[in-house]
């Protein structure tokens, strides 16, 4: 709210807002997506936004928020009524004293699966807001060395759960700058996280991380790799051991008392022409459902350009419900090539996730989106997408696979159509898992100015 106000009154600033609203009807021929007797559905929702962004020397900040209201014609399926959702990026940097001390707040709220093997549907998505705030002070010890100390306060909230957290989180950093373009560092970060009380297996968890780092920043390409070591240490009893007698032990009571694991991440981002460009990612690390939410701030997948549609295949940074710790390896490879005329992007990622007490998983996703952009005023687009996903121990692997196809047209400067056509399909071992749905939308939307465009991001 505080980001809001801050753009609300951006004239004061010099910072640059769009806002913009629109409304669009969408059929689906199986809203549920059940395997038999599915239902159709009638969807008309009503979008309202905004974008902002300033960059001077004492705050930078992002904004991008959205307000969907969805009225269900039909209510064909049980338990599914007329809601509203949105999504929220937000992140601020205020310089309290230019090179010394810093303030950040970062803010992210999403629509995530409660139920991770279930498909992805509305009665399947609950909202959840991570927040991060806290202070950065920076020690110079040379022309070339520093020191960074850090703390921050975070939470996540889950809707309707006993899910949520609160944390405490600080850090030291210890930097060498070897060149302009490079720096190198040593990093330790901990945090202490609080669950509700009573709610989960354990009543807080301490983390611990170690690494070293190496960032390079070139023109228009990046380089960061981290390197080092992880620890998650629980504290309080399981409850189940409290009282059990049983042998052997219930699985929380054989729960870990501590958990180590290397830690490993890689980013690159390279410009192989003026049009293309390639981006890496690989990662090994400790991870949860609050981390995860935070990621999206990092690389925000959600576009701005009306013309390039937002992708509905899972992406890497897709969240789900979970109080629990788990070990999450990602590789990524994403290829971008923009013409001026047309716009392909290639993606896939393989992620393996390892609960310390729930359901691992093992996921690999592809997607090939295409755009023609024919002139100005008009575009058309169009996409494939597959997903993979394997569950450990239920003898249970789900393929899905997504085609779209779509047109813009802006009949002014303001004033935008968008029409959309796609199909989902999921094969499952589990027979009443698979489904096919197919779905129209059209979309009438309004925007101020090019920084922010009318869509659909469910």
């Amino acid at each position: 709210m505080a980001m809001l106000g801050w753009a609300c009154a951006a004239p004061i600033h010099a910072g640059q807002s769009d806002f913009g609203f629109g409304t669009s009807l969408t059929h689906n021929s199986n809203i549920a997506r059940t395997q038999t007797d599915p239902k159709e559905e009638w969807t008309q929702a009503l979008i309202s936004g905004i974008s902002y962004q300033e960059n001077t020397l004492d705050v930078t900040t992002r904004v991008l928020a959205q307000v969907e209201r969805r009225h269900y014609y039909r209510h064909a399926s049980s338990g599914l009524s007329d809601e509203t959702s949105g999504i929220f990026d937000g992140s601020m940097v205020w310089n309290v004293l230019p090179r010394r001390l810093a303030w950040t707040v970062e803010d992210v709220f999403r629509e995530i699966q409660v139920d991770i093997t279930a498909p992805n549907t509305p009665s399947n998505l609950t909202k959840a807001n991570a927040v991060n705030s806290g202070p950065d002070f920076t020690l110079p010890l040379s022309s070339t060395n520093k020191a960074v100390i850090g703390a921050r306060y975070g939470r996540i909230d889950i809707k309707d759960s006993i899910l949520d957290t609160e944390r405490y989180s600080g850090y030291v950093r210890g930097l060498h700058m070897s060149s302009p373009q490079t720096t190198l560092s040593l990093n330790y970060e901990a945090a202490r996280v609080y669950f509700e009380p009573g709610a989960q297996t354990f009543e807080k968890i301490n983390r611990e991380d170690w690494f070293g780092r190496f960032d390079n920043i070139s023109g228009l390409n990046s380089t960061t790799i981290d390197l080092g070591t992880s620890r998650v240490t629980p504290y309080g009893s399981p409850r189940n051991c409290l009282v059990s007698s049983v042998t052997p032990a219930p699985p929380p009571c054989n729960a870990p008392r501590s958990q180590g694991t290397r830690l490993a991440r890689v980013a690159l981002s390279q410009a192989l022409s003026a049009q293309s460009t390639l981006r890496v990612s690989l990662s090994d690390q400790i991870s949860d459902t609050y981390t995860d939410l935070m990621a999206n701030l990092a690389g925000s997948a959600l576009p701005t350009d009306a013309r390039i549609p937002a992708s509905s295949t899972p992406s890497a940074g897709a969240s789900f419900a979970s109080s629990d710790t788990y070990r999450s390896k990602l590789g990524s490879l994403a290829y971008v090539n923009n013409s001026g005329h047309f716009v392909y992007t290639l993606q896939a990622y393989e992620r393996r996730v390892d609960f310390n007490l729930g359901q691992d998983f093992n996921e690999r996703t592809a997607r090939l989106a295409w755009t023609w952009l024919y002139s100005g005023a008009m575009s058309f687009n169009a996409s494939a997408g597959y997903v993979k996903r394997a569950f450990d121990g239920l003898d249970r692997q789900d393929t899905g696979r997504v085609f779209a196809a779509g047109v813009f047209f802006r009949l002014n400067r303001n004033v935008t159509i968008t029409m959309q056509g796609d199909r989902t399909e999921q094969q499952s071992t589990i027979d009443t898992n698979s489904f096919v749905d197919n779905r129209v939308l059209l979309l009438l939307g309004y925007s101020t100015g090019p920084a922010y465009q009318v869509q659909s991001r469910r």
